[in-house]
């Protein structure tokens, strides 16, 4: 058995109002049927295992929380924009800065009080000061071989005041195409501030925070990027937090004895976050799952493509892509790392128009370089027979094939051309199987067995799923959730509807910087509960 085992199971019987659990005695014969498990099981044991031989640390750095805080708000007074977004941008960095720094305060003169062996200055110190480490470590990717990945992992690291890191955050990133935008990325720079969040999550909160780099960018840029395959990203996020929780515990002795995780996500992350506790549930009873020392309790999921058929869908009924590079990452991850779609040899170039493909838009991608508005400039650089406004917006029938358009405009099928109806057809049944819920039932909670010498016990967990989505988001559109909500139920589901007329971007910095703390700690807290409500911004 795991270190820290025994804690969490002992700990999930006993604290009281965790859910209903008991023990009850047993022999060894009464669980054999438990011993039984498939040859799917059996490798997913083995893929799991923790093994310190396969990591590298590349990098473990500390910082100070309040240093990273003055050089973004010095960069914002620096480039005396006055637009709406970074002046609240840097209204929010200040107003930050305050609180951390009381945050910080507070806490050194409370632990001050009662262990005044340190300098009040010194505690100060060790509250702002945060880890920051990069890890490879081996991992399958989408292909079946093994190849290296990495991720970020920031931590506390304020032993001898004694504020040790309590839960954990999984971290899933948006969407990116170029490689110097992932969570690894030098000095927070990665995902502009979205890293730097977690940041401030471990300062505050006392989280471990871990950001994993999908496959394809980071240690394993050299890939394909799976990208909305659900299980193999969901499974690779699994795999990293394993690989940190392990190497955390054994790098600073952390015990974790009460940590429990909550994966989180925006847009892509969104839904590979939704994915990834997804695949936990699936799993709750593998003896992989079951050796882990600290839980998946729930997912706060921010507009994500949940349902990949009804977006592009969206797309071609409504005749506008706002950003054209979303769909041409979600067909070129399905051609180049769905099996069913490799096997049926689709390509790009099948679905959408000869102006689109010839742009450069797909070389831009492959190429991880340029940023996603950069890979759309290729259209307004290159834009053949397209009508490309703004330098990056066009109508879905330009971008699409006729025949592609209309088949998912209303389901008009190309009778004339067999070969192309097969392709759409298997594509269709590429986005549906990547859809959230296909093939899922969803519990409102999950009975988790848990085994201590002769003594079988049992937890009941609450299947807690949170979704904010703008109801005016072009890019991921709240169709989402609509096919969410009637396969799995609005009463299972807890559902924020973004009021304001905000697209993606926007709904994403509202996400982040106003909601998403007590989204996750009503998770935390036992506060959960399913139903929809509204939500309006007052950054912006």
């Amino acid at each position: 058995m795991k270190k820290g085992l025994l804690s969490w199971y002992a700990l999930s019987i006993l604290v009281a109002g965790a859910g209903t659990a008991f023990f009850s005695s047993c022999s060894d014969n009464d669980d054999s049927a438990d011993n039984a498990i498939s040859p799917e099981e059996a490798e997913l044991n083995e893929y799991f295992k923790y093994d310190a031989s396969q990591i590298e640390v590349v990098e473990d750095t500390t910082f100070n929380i309040l240093d990273e805080m003055r050089k973004r708000i010095q960069n914002k007074s620096n480039a005396n924009s006055e637009t709406k977004e970074d002046t609240a941008m840097l209204e929010y960095y200040k107003a930050q800065y305050d609180r951390i720094q009381a945050f910080a305060e507070r806490t050194a003169d409370s632990i001050f009080a009662v262990e005044p062996g340190n300098s009040l200055e010194a505690i100060t110190g060790q509250i702002l000061e945060m880890g920051r480490a990069v890890i490879s470590y081996d991992d399958i990717g989408a292909d079946g071989k093994t190849k290296r990945m990495s991720m970020l992992v920031v931590y506390p690291t304020r032993f001898f005041v004694n504020i040790d890191a309590k839960n954990i955050i999984l971290g899933c990133h948006y969407t990116i195409t170029d490689n110097n935008e992932r969570p690894t990325a030098t000095g927070f720079q990665g995902l502009n501030d979205a890293c730097f969040l977690g940041a401030e999550w471990a300062t505050t909160e006392n989280y471990l925070v871990v950001m994993p780099d999908y496959e394809g960018f980071g240690s394993s840029v050299d890939s394909k990027q799976p990208y909305l395959i659900r299980e193999v990203q969901a499974r690779q996020c699994i795999k990293a937090l394993n690989v940190a929780i392990n190497w955390f515990k054994n790098d600073h002795g952390e015990e974790f004895s009460d940590g429990r995780v909550v994966v989180e996500g925006f847009s892509q992350g969104g839904a590979v976050a939704a994915a990834t506790y997804r695949y936990w549930l699936e799993h709750i009873n593998d003896n992989w799952a079951r050796s882990f020392a600290n839980p998946i309790v729930g997912a706060v999921c921010a507009d994500g493509p949940y349902d990949p058929l009804a977006t592009l869908e969206y797309y071609c009924k409504n005749n506008w892509l706002s950003m054209p590079v979303a769909p041409a990452l979600m067909l070129l991850g399905l051609c180049e790392t769905d099996k069913d779609a490799i096997k049926a040899e689709l390509k790009p170039s099948d679905f959408f128009s000869e102006s689109f493909c010839n742009s450069g838009i797909f070389e831009r991608i492959n190429k991880k370089i340029h940023p996603t508005t950069h890979c759309e400039y290729a259209l307004g650089d290159n834009p053949g027979s397209m009508k490309v406004t703004d330098h990056t917006k066009v109508s879905a029938s330009d971008a699409f094939k006729k025949e592609v358009f209309e088949f998912f405009r209303d389901g008009k099928q190309p009778t004339d051309n067999p070969e192309l109806l097969n392709k759409l057809n298997v594509l269709k049944n590429c986005l549906m199987k990547n859809r959230l819920f296909d093939n899922f039932d969803l519990k409102p909670s999950y009975v988790l067995k848990a085994k201590i010498g002769s003594l079988t016990g049992t937890h009941n967990y609450p299947t807690q799923f949170t979704f904010f989505h703008g109801l005016w988001d072009t890019v991921v559109p709240y169709d989402n959730i609509i096919s969410v909500g009637r396969n799995w139920g609005f009463d299972n589901i807890k559902v924020v509807q973004f009021q304001n007329y905000f697209d993606h971007g926007d709904v994403g910095r509202s996400f982040f910087l106003e909601i998403h703390d007590d989204l996750v700690h009503e998770i935390l807290d036992n506060k959960w509960s399913p139903g929809v409500s509204q939500y309006q911004s007052s950054l912006f």
